[in-house]
């Protein structure tokens, strides 16, 4: 019986630590874009189809945020502004709230929190030497530095993995100059390369979904007419319009690979969680 009673004590919790691991919650915050992405790439749809062949329990749920009355963008000034300073506390007692709610919230209810920007955010003006955390002007002088608080904001959620898209492109007829993209593809290399690697810290439960590389123009041609860094040609919703917005193509071929990254970084987290346990 004290043997049997032993047994049960020792593979009790091993046994909820891996119920715990099939559930798991998602939560895309975005605008347009990323909504388009979303539904007409089938990613809930994806998620579904895989809970089914491997028995597990993956949930996703998706938001505009931030949301009316706060000003629609989500630039990386909106997400320090939200979460770091101070503005979703001020609005806890408002109706209002779940458009700008607290990291802390969004966190408790949630296990991965991905998040992206809406195209203007590409349009990246030339710095001015003075950077502040507190600034909108959209430069890469400021991103950086919003970037940085935000990642220490989401290291004090080791339990979290936060999944972050690197930036969305503008349409070549929408690009305000060719220097503007030029910074875009530069923040999206410093994000990618060494926004997670400065001061030798690490940040496991931070991830980078690179929408930008897989929907911007690499390389210049004339016909068609693909300009650098700027949203690929067939991805355009229309060729003689601006619309930076992408087209059906675009989400069905980028969809599937979001929901695969998603996967892979549940998957990942399950098995970091694992180990800590």
């Amino acid at each position: 019986m004290r043997k049997a009673l032993f047994f049960t004590l020792i593979i009790l919790p091993f046994c909820l630590g891996a119920a715990r691991a099939q559930d798991t919650k998602i939560v895309f915050l975005h605008h347009s874009t990323g909504g388009l992405i979303y539904n007409d790439g089938k990613v809930a749809k994806l998620i579904q189809e895989y809970n089914q062949k491997n028995g597990v329990n993956y949930s996703i749920s998706e938001k505009n945020f931030p949301d009316k009355p706060y000003v629609w963008a989500n630039y990386p000034f909106d997400y320090w502004n939200i979460w770091i300073n101070g503005y979703c506390g001020k609005q806890k007692q408002s109706p209002n709230y779940p458009s700008v709610a607290c990291l802390e919230d969004i966190c408790s209810a949630n296990n991965v929190i991905i998040l992206k920007h809406c195209y203007p955010g590409a349009d990246i003006l030339e710095d001015t030497g003075t950077p502040a955390v507190n600034a909108s002007r959209k430069s890469l002088e400021n991103y950086k530095m919003q970037y940085r608080a935000l990642r220490e904001k989401f290291r004090e959620f080791p339990n979290n993995d936060f999944i972050i898209w690197t930036l969305a492109p503008r349409h070549r007829l929408d690009a305000n100059s060719p220097a503007n993209a030029g910074r875009a593809k530069e923040f999206v290399d410093w994000v990618k390369n060494e926004w997670l690697t400065e001061e030798g810290k690490t940040y496991q439960n931070i991830h980078i979904f690179d929408y930008f590389s897989l929907s911007a123009e690499m390389q210049p041609t004339s016909a068609p007419p693909r300009i650098p860094y700027t949203l690929k040609y067939e991805y355009e919703r229309a060729h003689d319009q601006d619309d930076s917005h992408p087209n059906k193509l675009a989400s069905e071929e980028i969809g599937p690979q979001f929901f695969q990254f998603i996967i892979n970084t549940i998957n990942k987290r399950n098995g970091r969680l694992a180990k800590s346990s």
